[in-house]
């Protein structure tokens, strides 16, 4: 009966020192949606009170959302979201989330690998191959809005379990944020962050689905006179050609952007775009699109809203962005390559942004 009591009162602090959950779980038949990232902008920069995009199911119907929310200030955002719409009768799908609370220390490493199980149903189960991908992120302040100086999300390869018929994989998460605003409190230095990731797994056969990875760097300088410009880069991936796989799509595996100190925002991009692919080399080009934007020029007077941030200021730093990238061949199937543009306006005042006024959802049609 001891053994028991201390069993249980462990297994209580394990998961309460994970502090993680699952909230959804989806098998989405011969359809699925795949995420291919996001543009983010503000008017003038500010700290991370939320900031999230994702593709997702609900209610059985596909939607796309983007999540923001400033601190103290308040502004317009404008965003992009990418992803496609990918249908096969050969591979399985099944799309998911889950939950994670960040907690500690300002400027401190704050780190987690969650193992994520999913129950394979007869679509998912008994597959050569188990590919998983990123679908998005939503990252919510808790208590205050921080400036972020780095940030990793990745999901690692997934392995299949027949013993007890379960898919199993890990998610890694790495955040270090610091505020070092006027308006922050010296006394505090704990951040607290709320995060749900969001992922997908492909199942099939090897015949059926093939996956190539490429991971692709960006790191540049900026100053405090000269405004950083950027124009995204043309890049191609060439997978497997000794078959004919006649249909392709771009997924995320990983992201990450790391600043040499913690910056304020007024811009972030991290997507791709597929541009054509040829069956017959197994060549896909596309877009990428990679860049952090601490300060803009004419931000002080020419926002959204002047008279606060005529406050605002600029701070010359460094950034480098990574992205890993699979390139996904299907042997039958179709894909229709989306994006859908928006904004929305957040009113500041350091307000939880834990309310739907801080998200931007879209319901997507099937072609």
């Amino acid at each position: 009966m001891k053994f028991e009591l201390r069993l249980f009162f462990c297994t209580l602090i394990l998961l309460f020192n994970h502090d993680i959950s699952v909230l959804s779980a989806q098998d989405t038949n011969d359809t699925t949606i795949i995420w291919r990232g996001f543009e983010h902008s503000w008017t003038y920069n500010h700290r991370i009170n939320r900031l999230g995009n994702y593709v997702d199911f609900k209610d059985n119907e596909m939607v796309s959302c983007h999540a923001s929310a400033s601190g103290l200030g308040a502004d317009s955002t404008h965003f992009t979201a990418h992803y496609s719409i990918l249908e096969s009768p050969s591979v399985g799908f099944h799309a998911g989330s889950t939950a994670i609370k960040l907690y500690g220390k300002e400027k401190q490493l704050l780190t987690k690998r969650i193992e994520i199980s999913v129950p394979a149903t007869k679509a998912l189960k008994d597959k050569e191959q188990y590919i998983t991908l990123l679908n998005g992120f939503d990252l919510r302040a808790v208590d205050r809005a921080d400036k972020i100086q780095m940030l990793r999300f990745s999901i690692e390869n997934a392995e299949y379990a027949p013993a007890i018929n379960e898919i199993r994989f890990y998610l890694n998460v790495s955040l270090v944020v610091n505020c070092q605003s006027f308006e922050c409190s010296r006394f505090n230095q704990h951040s607290t962050y709320d995060l749900k990731l969001y992922y997908l797994i492909l199942a099939g056969d090897k015949k059926e689905l093939k996956a190539t990875p490429k991971t692709m760097t960006k790191n540049y300088p900026w100053g405090r006179k000269d405004e950083y410009y950027h124009t995204p880069e043309k890049h191609y991936v060439i997978g497997e050609k000794d078959q004919p796989f006649e249909t392709a799509a771009l997924g995320i595996k990983s992201m990450a952007l790391t600043l040499n100190s913690a910056h304020w925002t007024v811009q972030y991009n991290n997507n791709v775009t597929p541009l054509s692919y040829d069956d017959k080399t197994a060549r896909m080009d596309f877009s990428l699109d990679l860049f952090f934007k601490e300060w803009q020029q004419g931000m002080k007077n020419h926002s959204a809203r002047p008279g606060l941030s005529k406050f605002s200021s600029k701070k010359k730093g460094w950034g480098v962005l990574d992205l890993e990238i699979l390139l996904l061949q299907l042997k039958e199937g179709s894909v229709v390559h989306k994006k859908n543009e928006g904004s929305m306006y957040w009113p500041g005042y350091n307000a939880s942004a834990n309310t739907p006024a801080s998200e931007s959802k879209l319901k997507i049609t099937t072609p």
